[in-house]
Parts: structure tokens; sequence; C-alpha cells
């Protein structure tokens, strides 16, 4: 049974997925925390770079955004902002040319990635508004279907519905893969919501001054309803009376029948503690996962990609070290995509399987890898497995990662993961110490560090401490706080 529970507090909001009271997927959005990604806002061109082809708008958030410059200047139409008029940009049959883009022109844009570390949100100009079932694209003429959708019967209705349709000329529409649960008469209502909304931010974008905010994409709760509720899901349970109300509205406008699955959780025990969810986010955050077999993997995060490290640990099989890799590799594919999908990791993704000489083994676990990343949202590209056991793969990233949200650098070893140890600590305070003894006039040196530093001056380098005071013929006294980090001393 896959449910969706919701839960919101003042200061947050979370969504848990899950199928047989197994975690799926997590997602945070906290108070305080701007969500930029799908949000539509009329900037201003601060700066053309050619060099990069790229242009950097000023959006009113802070960063200022980054957009291409073929996203303006390429086939068909765009958000160009002209003396408040939408205008046609260049199109392919036009020579093309420096560009005519300059600072302080307006352009519509929309944020593709939230800004990560000191990365301002990545833009487009092919603008996109997202419906349940329909994706309408004003300044794209695609029309299309999800291949998830893979039902010829289903895709001939569906192409049915697109040639009766009545889309704007030059305008597009993608068929998202929760139609197959809609009629025509839902698509066509949606259609029409998504063209009114559209003519909203048209108005908006034309009597707004730059930069502002256009169209703001939908919380994290109704979010997830629009995304994630179909059939599929036997129920959704919300522990706010008010978020409860707004999902029930929501979702009776656009898939009524789905209405009696939401429901307010009226329990005395938290949502998240009844049904042990909070013990499952606990576990998320840890670097190393053991599978039921006895092998585990470890997820290493770096500034450029996310590396998933494959071991046979306890797990020695009984047969030979072929099938034990196989077995072990089996298990961590699958493992592999639900961490992935559980901690949002995007970007650039290698996974080093434990080496398999059977090129049949090799397939089977990247037809595992694949199937395991069938109920995901984001785009992926999966490479096949090397004969060395690696698999290079991407996956969408659109907003922070649960660990980027939830943790932030370490201030004691800046990132490194690691900090000195006493020794290591005490060695450097000698050479400290030697350096104060000889430049200070005081007759008396106060040492204050972390009490395991304390304890391996007096117990390892005694005889060198001695030999300072002797030298030095001044005191040095030891003080030890259990308050300071292991890394921190300080000399009077």
């Amino acid at each position: 049974m896959r449910q969706i529970l919701i839960s919101v507090e003042p200061y947050e909001k979370r969504v848990a997925i899950t199928y047989r009271g197994a975690l799926e997927e997590f997602h945070v959005e906290r108070a305080g925390q701007p969500r930029l990604a799908g949000n539509i806002y009329k900037g201003v061109i601060e700066s053309v770079v050619p060099g990069i082809g790229a242009l950097f708008v000023n959006i009113g958030t802070g960063k200022n955004g980054f957009l291409y410059i073929d996203d303006l200047e390429g086939e068909g139409k765009a958000a160009l902002i002209d003396e408040d008029i939408v205008v046609e940009k260049r199109t392919s049959k036009e020579k093309s040319g420096p560009t005519r883009l300059k600072k302080g022109q307006e352009v519509l844009v929309q944020v593709v990635k939230e800004p990560i570390g000191t990365k301002g949100p990545l833009l487009t100009a092919d603008i996109s508004i997202p419906g349940k079932y329909l994706v309408f694209m004003p300044f794209n003429s695609t029309i299309g279907i999800s291949k998830r959708i893979e039902d010829r019967n289903q895709r001939l209705k569906i192409k049915e519905f697109l040639g009766r349709a009545d889309i704007p000329k030059g305008t597009g529409c993608i068929v998202r893969t929760q139609s197959m649960d809609a009629g025509p008469r839902q698509l066509k209502l949606e259609l029409r919501y998504l063209l009114g909304l559209w003519h909203r931010v048209k108005h908006r974008a034309r009597g707004d001054k730059a930069p502002c905010l256009i169209y703001e994409e939908y919380d994290l709760p109704l979010r997830t309803v629009r995304d994630y509720f179909d059939q599929d899901i036997e129920r959704i349970l919300v522990d706010s009376k008010e978020e409860f109300k707004k999902i029930a509205r929501f979702v009776g406008l656009i898939q009524s029948r789905l209405r009696k699955k939401i429901f307010y959780y009226r329990g005395n025990i938290p949502l998240y503690e009844k049904y042990g969810i909070e013990e499952h986010i606990e576990k998320i955050f840890k670097r190393k996962i053991l599978l039921k077999n006895g092998g585990s993997i470890v997820i290493e995060q770096t500034e450029s990609l996310v590396a998933i490290d494959v071991n046979t640990g306890k797990f020695t099989g009984k047969r030979n070290p072929e099938e034990t890799a196989f077995k072990t590799n089996m298990e961590a594919a699958a493992e592999a995509a639900r961490q992935i999908m559980l901690r949002d990791i995007g970007g650039i993704i290698v996974i080093d399987f434990i080496d398999m000489n059977a090129k049949n083994h090799r397939r089977a676990v990247y037809t595992e890898l694949e199937n395991a990343f069938k109920r995901d949202k984001a785009r992926i590209n999966i490479q096949a497995i090397s004969p060395i056991g690696l698999v290079e793969m991407t996956r969408q990233r659109v907003r922070k990662s649960l660990e980027s949200v939830t943790f932030r650098r370490c201030p004691y070893c800046s990132g490194m993961g690691m900090v000195k140890t006493p020794e290591t600590i005490t060695i450097e305070a000698i050479r400290g110490l030697k350096r104060r003894l000889a430049l200070g006039k005081s007759r008396e040196v106060f040492f204050t560090a972390h009490p395991d530093v304390i304890e391996c001056l007096r117990v390892s380098f005694q005889d060198v401490l001695h030999s300072l005071e002797r030298r030095s013929r001044k005191k040095i006294t030891l003080k030890p706080d259990p308050k300071l980090h292991v890394e921190d001393v300080y000399f009077e």
C-alpha cells in the first residue's frame, strides 16, 4: 500500500511517501527558506557575456540568475519584453549575428534550478506551466506524450484529444503520465485552466515593474498532490486541518473522485511517530547503509558528483566470488536507487559495483537499477555498466538535496569530514609554546585546550614540557576545558 503522509508545522512542512511501510520519498520545505524552482519572474538583464553565451538576470531574489543567450535567440518565440509588449524573437531563417540583447532589457524567465552554494538560480525563457495531466508551453510548439505511457490504445486516445484540442498556434503541450487516469473532459478542463493562467501571467508581465515575481509555484504539499496523487496512492493523511481543507479543495477541482482518499489525521500521537516515519528519517543521512545479505553501500557527496561504493561486507556467499558479487550488486542496485530518490540526490552520480566477469550478470544488474528508477519523477540517464563495474548516471536536479537543506558544512573540519588527533594538536601546541616562551616577558604561560590534548601533553610529552620550562626559566600551566573543540588551543 502506497500512501502520502503530510505533516505541517508553523516552521516546516514535511511530506513522506511510503510503500508497504517503508519510506520511499521524503521532502522538506522550511519557512524562511525561499523556494524558486518553477517560479516565473519578470527580470532585468544585468550583464551579457557572449564568451560563454550567457546572460545574468536580476530577478529580485538576491543572486542574479544564469540564462543562456540561445534561450532568447533560438527558434520560435521568446519571453523578451520590449516596450511592455511580449515580442517574437529572431527565427532560425533570419541571419545570425551579434546578439541584440543588452543590459537593462526586461525578460520573462522561469527558474529551472534552485541556487546552490555560490551559484545563482538557473533560468530558462522556454516557460512551461504544469498541471496534473498537462504541461502548457507558451513559447514552444512541441506536442508530445510522456514516454511512460506505453499502452498503444491509450496513446491513440490521447493523440485524438490533442488533435481536437484548442491549443493556440505557436504554443505546445506535453501530456503527463498521470493523464492515463483522466478522461477527455478532464484534460479539456485542465487545458482551459492552464490557458487562463497563462493569460493572467502575460497581463501581470505587462503591468508589473521588473524585477518581480509573476507566478509562484505551488508549495510542497500541493506540489506533491499534483505530481504524485493517482490511483496507486491508497490514501493521503494530513495532520493540519487548514492544509487538509486546502488539499481537498485542490483535488476536488482536478480529480474529484480521488477526494475520498484524503483524510484529516486526528490522533493524539504525532502522525510521523504513529507510522514510524521519524525512525526512517534518522537513517536517511547515514553514510553507510547495510544490505540485508550482509553487504553495504557507502554514499559520498562531493562538490562535483556523488559516489556510491558497493561492498560485500560480511556476505561471502556459498558458491564462488562471481555469484557473491552478482547477488550483492543486485541488492545494492535497488537500494542505491531507493537512497538516491529518498535523499533527492541530483547531478552526476557514479556507482562502483563489485567487479563481475559475466556479461549477463552486468546486464541483469543494469536492468535492476533501471527498473528501480521507474517510479522516479526526475529525468534520469543511466549508462551501461563498464567492465570494471562502474555506472555513470545523471539525475535531474531542480531543488536542493535533502542533505543540503538539513545540514551545513562542518565549521570544525571545514567539510573534510575529519578532525586532527589529540597527538597532532599536542605537537602543534608545543611548537606554539616554544615561540611564546621565547618572545613573552611573563614568567608564566597558561595553556588552555581540550582535556584530551592536556592529557596527551601530561602523559606522552611530560619530558618535553619540563625541558621547555628549564630552558626558558618560565612556568607552563595547563588548563583543560571540556567545552573547547579538540582543535582549539589558547595561550595566555
